[in-house]
């Protein structure tokens, strides 16, 4: 899953090539105005526009004359590219015209350590080869993964790539079926934790970055009120090279992968914002375990909550295959006696239990088609309440009638794991257990 550094003359066959197929070009969207992007030594194509600015993308205004010099220079958020007859005239050399007379840049070279950008080649690789030496990861590190097998769904046969739906009248391929396949992890997976106060710079541009990928992302500049978590690999250490004299192991270098962004302060306790795995690594389980890591800081803030809604449809895949697996496995872990493997559960004593909230609970359930309605009624674990007399106040909670046969056999027929996408001994000791402890100072007050 690791990628290395390539020259920029390795490169350019990628750049020709840029992973083209039939199926992804029905998937992107007309009103995109960045065609390929360059990551590391990956080029692959956009799903959606993003809003870099007229030294990226020229000047978009109803005249559709480009902004001159400016055009070609880039901004602090971008890699300085000077103010060379090259820069200048980079965005003549790389723009073409859609359809809707929209500029469209045929390519962008993103750096993968700190997402800087340039139109440029040369220059977005004099950049890059700076930042490679540094190996450097903003933010500090809150979570490693733990070593050892995990399995992921992967396609029977040839299938749709991740993106967006193709469009109306094109052909998909869509009722493919996914096995199962065992992957032996190699590097470390880590999370790290990047405030968007303290590190503005990098966040704006790896947000411009990520809306290239994603359709309702909406913060670009406003930073400050966001936390990032940065999913990121590092590859193991190559072995000592004997024959060419290298004195010991070449330092592996770490690459980010995806992210996900939380607000610092939500009123919806929201625990997640937005997320993206960058395409060329999707459909390996990454984006579970962010899910995972999010709802397990939740856990541990005591704060009981989910992702910003709307989700988008994407989102809701991801989603609900990860509630439903938390749910599942917490069914199946009910301990029944010698009953038929039926039992009423209530829909907060299942949130309760596995963070999710109870609308997610039930419509997951629900869309399962595991569960029958029970009604409303006592809750299966009597939590006792009083009222302003100090009289018992009967409680009342939504109930559904589950099987646990039901639930293996859906689990079964739809692939899901019931592996936990997160290990909570995985996170650094006392991470994001201060506000629990406040609180518990509270109540004992």
């Amino acid at each position: 899953m690791a990628t290395s550094i390539t020259q920029p003359e390795q490169l350019s066959p990628a750049i020709t090539a840029g992973g083209e197929t039939p199926d992804r070009v029905d998937r992107v969207q007309p009103d995109r105005n960045i065609d390929k992007v360059v990551l590391g030594n990956i080029c692959f194509r956009t799903w959606y526009p993003s809003y870099y600015g007229k030294e990226v993308l020229g000047d978009t205004s109803a005249n559709g004359t480009k902004g001159g010099k400016d055009a070609g220079h880039l901004t602090t958020n971008g890699i300085d590219a000077g103010t060379s007859d090259d820069a200048s005239g980079g965005a003549k050399g790389h723009g073409r015209r859609d359809r809707d007379n929209s500029l469209i840049l045929n390519r962008l070279c993103v750096c993968p350590h700190c997402f800087k950008y340039s139109k440029e080649l040369v220059t977005w690789w004099e950049h890059v080869r700076v930042c490679e030496r540094r190996n450097f990861v903003p933010g500090k590190k809150i979570y490693v993964h733990p070593k050892g097998h995990h399995t992921v769904l992967v396609p029977s046969g040839p299938g749709p790539l991740p993106g967006p739906k193709p469009a109306k009248g094109k052909r998909g391929s869509a009722g493919q079926k996914l096995v199962e396949e065992v992957v032996q992890d190699e590097g470390e997976w880590s999370i790290w934790e990047v405030d968007g106060e303290n590190n503005v710079l990098f966040c704006q541009n790896l947000s411009l970055f990520a809306k290239l990928f994603l359709d309702n992302k909406s913060v670009f500049f406003d930073v400050t009120g966001f936390n990032y978590f940065l999913l990121v690999h590092t590859p193991p250490a190559r072995p000592l090279d004997l024959a060419a004299g290298v004195a010991g192991a070449a330092e592996p270098r770490s690459h980010i992968v995806g992210f996900f962004s939380k607000e610092k302060m939500s009123w919806d306790n929201n625990n997640l914002a937005c997320i993206l795995i960058f395409p060329p690594w999707q459909r390996k389980g990454l984006g579970a375990l962010l899910m995972g890591v999010s709802y397990e800081i939740s856990r541990r803030e005591g704060i009981l909550g989910g992702p910003e809604k709307p989700i988008s449809d994407l989102g809701k895949k991801g989603y609900r295959r990860f509630w439903a697996g938390e749910i599942a496995r917490w069914i199946l872990e009910l301990d029944l006696g010698d009953s038929t493997g039926e039992t009423v559960v209530g829909i907060e004593e299942c949130s309760k239990a596995t963070w999710i909230a109870p609308e997610d609970c039930l419509l997951v359930l629900r869309e399962m088609g595991v569960v029958e309605d029970a009604g409303k009624g006592p809750p299966p674990v009597e939590e006792p309440k009083t009222d302003e007399n100090g009289g018992a106040e009967p409680v009342e909670v939504q109930r559904v009638r589950i099987s646990q046969q039901a639930v293996r056999s859906w689990v079964a027929a739809n692939g899901i794991s019931l592996e936990k996408t997160c290990d909570a001994k995985g996170f650094v000791e006392g991470y994001a257990v201060k506000r629990l402890a406040a609180l518990s100072g509270e109540d004992a007050a």
